[in-house]
């Protein structure tokens, strides 16, 4: 018989898994619904016939990072490219973790953050959102003056309860913080934020690509990275590429523990097509943001609790006696393995996938148990789902 050892954090470690049933309308990983524009379409079509498959990437996505530091007025060396922003999650960890080191994450929050930390054997460190789902900038800022981490972490907009926590609060977290903090704004193009630094001085034909994001802060402080990705408002999810910006210092830290070669050659030219054509996405963006909020407000109408969401989706509950009818109806129709909150959830999540529609479950989460998580699909989709779960509380 084989015996083996592997690291001891590993070892407790959970295998990441989300529901991959297969479903009509799929709303379960955020992704982006819609298609891809033609000019970007058309754009790789063109590059598709004399692409050289055979060669290797470039060293260290010079060709993208070129692009968006032409697009951002920052220096390439401030640039980062990841397999995903999940990735440079992960290295960021490696790099600024270790064993005896405590790496912050929010709570409730992406649950990799703490996998992530693990994996580089440091202690993640939860610290709690407000109950609606809101970073406590101050006591965020206890947090780091008495645990001392070595990273911190900030979700923004959260997922996966959508809320955007506004840029003056992000900056006295910034300002009065020892350690660097990675700022995850993954669903950032669907904040639709006003707020920039005083300082920035960028055209205005390029404020709106920082408004309301850290991003506006760059010049200002240099112990902070943001870290975006092309996976959700741009629709590339299946090319996994993502960007991070932060000072030179930091991001030289960084580019140590991140592979040559790391992202493949057709995801950067893609990447790079999508950049140069954003403007294309402004008015899909818009559409999505005008469907979450009919979305949330049908689901408030309908006596579900709704937190509030600056991204691509919505998280929501039932409650009161909404709640207890649910629970009821799953314990008649499903069983009696679940109770209360956990049960209403359930008894939805089901129904959805009876009538082939997949969302997220975190009904069973200890925070937000009874929850589900509906990404924005098209205008035809949104119908079909709202119909869906008017149907299941008839």
């Amino acid at each position: 018989m084989l015996e083996y050892s592997v690291r001891e954090s590993i070892a407790d470690m959970e295998v990441y898994e989300v529901e991959t049933i297969d479903a009509d309308i799929i709303v379960n990983a955020n992704e982006n619904n819609y298609p891809t524009p033609q000019v970007v379409r058309d754009a790789v079509s063109a590059v598709v016939p004399q692409f050289p498959f055979n060669r290797y990437p470039p060293m260290n996505s010079e060709n993208l990072r070129e692009v968006i530091a032409k697009e951002l007025d920052v220096d390439m060396s401030c640039i980062q490219i990841g397999n995903g922003s999940s990735e440079l999650l992960e290295k960021v960890c490696y790099a600024f973790g270790g064993a005896g080191k405590k790496i912050a994450v929010p709570w409730p929050s992406f649950s990799m953050y703490g996998e992530y930390a693990a994996l580089a054997d440091s202690e993640p460190l939860r610290y709690n959102l407000t109950k609606e789902g809101y970073v406590d900038p101050d006591a965020v800022i206890d947090m780091c003056k008495k645990e001392k981490p070595a990273l911190l972490i900030i979700c923004n907009p959260n997922n996966p309860t959508g809320n955007y926590n506004e840029l003056a609060d992000m900056e006295k977290i910034i300002a009065n913080v020892d350690c660097p903090v990675v700022m995850d704004e993954a669903y950032m193009e669907f904040a639709d934020g006003k707020a920039v630094a005083p300082n920035d001085m960028r055209p205005l034909n390029k404020l709106w690509l920082v408004a309301g994001s850290t991003l506006s802060l760059l010049n200002k402080y240099n112990n902070f990275m943001v870290f975006r990705t092309f996976s959700k408002a741009y629709g590339l999810a299946g090319m996994r590429c993502g960007y991070g910006l932060g000072s030179h210092k930091l991001m030289r830290e960084l580019s140590k523990v991140i592979l040559p070669y790391c992202v493949n050659a057709f995801s950067l030219i893609v990447a790079e097509c999508v950049y140069k054509n954003k403007l294309a996405y402004k008015e899909q963006i818009k559409l999505i943001r005008a469907e979450r909020d009919n979305m949330a407000a049908a689901l408030k109408d309908l006596g579900f609790y709704v937190y509030d969401t600056a991204t691509n989706f919505v998280c929501f509950r039932p409650e009161g006696e909404l709640a207890k009818k649910m629970a009821q109806a799953y314990q008649t129709k499903y069983g009696k393995d679940k109770q209360g909150l956990e049960a209403a959830g359930k008894y939805l999540f089901k129904e959805l996938l009876s009538q082939s529609i997949l969302p997220r479950d975190f009904t069973g989460h200890p925070v937000l148990t009874g929850c589900l998580r509906i990404t924005v699909g098209t205008p035809e989709e949104n119908i079909k789902i709202m119909e869906a779960i008017k149907n299941a509380l008839a």
